[in-house]
């Protein structure tokens, strides 16, 4: 069966374990997900024994190309043709998902009779199988082949804008199709700054260097950090360091299935803790990678998921001395079963 067809398969169990009759799926990385076909203004509506996509007559033919096993529906008004369906069908109990719409359209389809139910496709999300997660593995694998490459090029006098460009080309070079966020090369004391924004500072000797940087292959993202010292490193950076690189390799050891999200929160952070820099990690410990860079699960102290099998997750502890520098060791890490698998290493 086709991958995206076995989706929606499981997309009617749920509505049928949760008694509803129908979910609306109206964002482009969901229709992506049920489809193989990636455009904006179009829906698609499953319900228990069909599924129906909703789009303009631009997109008629590729979309039966791309998912004839989805029934393709040509709106003149987008609004009213998913609402004259919904009437059709019968659909009563028909759903959406409130976090992935803007306030006005949740308002517009709250006031036309559907309802707001979280969740039901990031459920699914989480857990990447076959060609998803080869496409996974593939984006961590340039990932990881790029930091090899890019790292002998940082010499003093470098900017971080130049390293910047010069990981996006390599990435591409490699076989992404783009980079998954705006990449993170911090020097000096902006590597204390979590989401500093990459500027012209030029690297100079004996100071700390961090990228976090990640790519897309075939929808699908990675991402990972690196710290490293340009000269020589002191004492204080060594045993930072030291216990961050603890700290992460124990998280990605805790990410098997059964864990919660918090639990493995907690391993990161209580090592951290103990050596006496609990103030200092100030950000969870990690999130879901997949069709987004940032997706269910998440690693933090609040991360109640229960991790299964085949969820893609990252592992980032880190330790921020601000004006000083900061260090972050970041892997997206396959969530297994007896065992947790690094991709990108």
């Amino acid at each position: 069966m086709n991958i995206h067809a076995k989706r929606i398969e499981d997309m009617r169990y749920l509505l049928s374990s949760k008694n509803l009759d129908a979910v609306l799926v109206t964002q482009p990385k969901e229709i992506y997900y049920f489809s193989g076909f990636h455009q904006d203004r179009t829906a698609i509506l499953i319900t228990k024994k069909r599924a129906f996509a909703v789009l303009p007559k631009m997109f008629l033919d590729h979309f039966k190309q791309t998912a004839s096993f989805i029934e393709p529906l040509v709106y003149e008004n987008y609004h009213e043709e998913v609402l004259k369906l919904i009437k059709k069908e019968n659909l009563k109990k028909t759903v959406f998902d409130p976090s992935l719409e803007s306030y006005a359209e949740g308002k517009f389809w709250i006031s036309s009779g559907l309802k707001e139910f979280s969740g039901l496709v990031s459920s699914l999300r989480m857990i990447k199988e076959g060609e998803e997660l080869e496409r996974v593995r593939k984006a961590c694998k340039i990932a990881a082949q790029t930091f090899k490459i890019i790292k002998p090029k940082i010499k003093t006098g470098v900017k971080e804008v130049e390293i910047a460009a010069e990981m996006e080309h390599i990435m591409r070079k490699l076989g992404a199709s783009e980079k998954s966020f705006d990449l993170i090369i911090a020097f000096g004391e902006n590597s204390a700054l979590p989401h500093h924004e990459t500027s012209h500072r030029k690297l100079r000797k004996n100071e700390a260097v961090l990228l976090d940087f990640g790519c897309v292959y075939g929808r699908y993202c990675s991402d990972i950090t690196r710290t490293f010292f340009n000269g020589k490193p002191s004492e204080e950076f060594l045993k930072v360091y030291s216990i961050v690189e603890q700290s992460q390799k124990a998280g990605v050891a805790s990410c098997l299935e059964g864990k919660k999200g918090r639990e493995v929160d907690a391993v990161c952070r209580d090592i951290i803790a103990a050596k006496g820099y609990g103030q200092y990690f100030i950000h969870g410990t990690g999130h879901g990678v997949g069709l987004q860079i940032h997706e269910d699960p998440y690693l933090n102290t609040k991360g109640e998921t229960i991790l299964k099998s085949g969820m893609t997750v990252t592992v980032e502890p880190g330790i921020y001395l601000y004006g000083k520098f900061g260090v972050r060791i970041e892997d997206t890490v396959l969530v297994g079963k007896k065992k947790a698998e690094p991709l990108t290493r």
